[in-house]
């Protein structure tokens, strides 16, 4: 079923406009002998006129005619294409039906254009089924022409929606209208637009008061999350403007905690050089134990990492050595002992049978043979580096 066929001698005719776009009358090729001498535009095989029973004009193959996309063409996608003609000319624009592209590459349903030649747009009556991907790339070669494209359909969820400028029509109060495919952006997220009437719809498009947006922002239900939408502009430059503010204040809060980080980290270096001057203040004895203590607390984030990595939850470290585990610092998983940061190796001896089972942890090579010489057989010792700010720190 075709609107469009060529007459030998009269070009281009249109079985729906009253003279056939030729100043011609229906009556000329309908039912007259011999039969009109019409072709198809498509495939060029013989056509010939023919009247529906609900009184629809168009055009039909002849016998034996090839695989045609006209041909194959059903009595719904024929009456929306005439519709959104209708609709488009109701808009202020001229609108023709079947229109080819200049290398044959693509056709128009409906090539809807203004007067004064400045911009064409192709109305796709989408009824038969189809992939995003060809979808995308039938819209993409009339692009490619200078052709932009609106696909319509009366399917509830077409698996194209939001893959190219598209619209959900429904006949609502007896008349064709829009009711999915327009949106808004009101605070935060889009919402449902209003539904229209095509006429309408095509008037906003046609005069730039309606674009097609390519979503970022989340939706608001019920209005699905297609990524393409027709929005006004101004709501396009909202979702910007929100979208902007939202990555500043995003790198404001990154900024404010790397600031963060870097106080406690220049705290942490100072708690340490601290630990050290009073550990070579006071000497000896005394300095051993301070650079224990600040090398235990360097090590105290690599360690939680460590057994973060190992086993999937964060440890609880106290904040000092214990007696009981030569002066180590006690790591727990949950309430189990973990492990043990830097004991002190003259007192591992004594407690090697209640370390065995344990993790002790150490910050050198050094550290872990003088340990490893007191300790079981067996012993797991790891060698846990502390940060270069720490390592600097103490020497």
């Amino acid at each position: 079923m075709a609107i469009r066929a060529v007459h030998d001698q009269w070009g281009a005719v249109f079985a729906h406009l009253p003279d056939l776009g030729c100043r011609r009358d229906w009556t000329e090729v309908w039912k007259v002998r011999p039969i009109a001498p019409l072709t198809c535009d498509e495939c060029r095989h013989p056509m010939y006129a023919k009247v529906s029973s609900s009184r629809l004009r168009f055009f039909a193959h002849a016998p034996g005619a090839p695989k045609c996309a006209l041909a194959e063409e059903s009595p719904a996608h024929h009456l929306l294409k005439l519709e959104l003609a209708a609709a488009a000319r109701e808009a202020g624009a001229h609108a023709e039906l079947e229109v080819r592209g200049p290398d044959g590459a693509w056709r128009a349903d409906v090539l809807a254009s203004d007067l004064a030649g400045g911009w064409k747009t192709a109305l796709e009556a989408q009824l038969s089924p189809i992939t995003p991907d060809d979808i995308a790339a039938r819209a993409e070669r009339m692009l490619g022409d200078g052709v932009a494209s609106v696909w319509f359909s009366d399917r509830v969820r077409a698996p194209w929606f939001g893959t190219v400028p598209w619209a959900r029509l429904q006949t609502v109060d007896g008349a064709l209208a829009v009711v999915e495919g327009l949106a808004k952006f009101s605070g935060n997220r889009w919402e449902a637009g209003p539904q229209v009437p095509v006429g309408e719809f095509l008037r906003w498009v046609f005069a730039g008061r309606v674009v097609p947006h390519r979503r970022r922002a989340p939706v608001r239900s019920p209005l699905g999350a297609w990524s393409i939408l027709w929005t006004a502009p101004q709501y396009s430059e909202a979702e910007s403007a929100h979208l902007a503010a939202q990555e500043r204040r995003k790198r404001e809060q990154e900024e404010q905690e790397r600031a963060l980080r870097e106080r406690r980290r220049q705290e942490r270096d100072r708690e340490i050089r601290e630990a050290q001057e009073r550990a070579r203040a006071e000497g000896g004895h005394q300095a051993a134990i301070e650079a224990l203590k600040a090398r235990q607390a360097a090590l105290e984030i690599p360690v939680a990492q460590f057994v973060h990595r190992e086993t999937g939850s964060y440890p609880f470290v106290e904040d000092k050595g214990a007696p009981e585990y030569a002066m180590g610092v006690p790591v727990y998983v949950g309430l189990t002992l973990y492990g043990v940061v830097c004991p002190v190796a003259g007192r591992t001896g004594a407690l090697r049978d209640q370390l065995a089972p344990l993790v002790i942890f150490v910050a050198s090579e050094a550290e872990r043979r003088r340990i490893a010489a007191q300790t079981k057989p067996g012993q797991k010792i790891e060698i846990v580096r502390p940060p270069r700010s720490s390592l600097a720190a103490q020497r």
